[in-house]
């Protein structure tokens, strides 16, 4: 399976993000596979974990918490078709795709600064990293 993420609040809007099977960091850390910059997110703010079949969000411990279709995740939450997930103050449209097709690795981080619809962040994102990430063991409290 493969989870395409449509920012539909923030900027650059419009902007989708493919998923393939694996397990993604979003925060504002230099290790996280999606970056923000917004004091509104934390360093390790919540994970996204794509399998075969399914995928799921569930938040670190972040300062302002992950919402899922406005709700507050205090655990794994699995996402649907058409699911909001909002991280700060962007928000993220859940498509999922169970065709076969080209599949990113995990191991090729994306690496986007997203801003705010505030105005916060800037405005291009870094380029492409394809270093491999550590292992996502640890959450760093804000």
């Amino acid at each position: 399976m493969n989870i395409r993420l449509l920012l539909v609040q923030g900027k650059p809007a419009g902007k989708s993000l493919l998923f393939g099977p694996g397990k993604y960091l979003l925060g504002r850390g230099e290790e996280c596979h999606v970056r923000f910059k917004s004091d509104w997110v934390s360093r390790q703010h919540c994970l996204l974990r794509v399998l075969t079949d399914q995928a799921s969000v569930r938040d670190l411990g972040s300062r302002n918490g992950t919402l899922v279709n406005g709700q507050l995740v205090d655990q794994e939450r699995f996402l649907h078709q058409g699911d909001q997930i909002q991280v700060g103050s962007v928000v993220f449209e859940v498509h999922l795709d169970s065709e076969p097709g080209p599949t990113p690795t995990p191991a090729e981080p994306v690496k986007e600064i997203f801003r705010s619809s505030t105005g916060e962040g800037s405005s291009k994102p870094p380029p492409l990293d394809s270093t491999v990430l550590p292992p996502f063991l640890s959450h760093d409290d804000e």
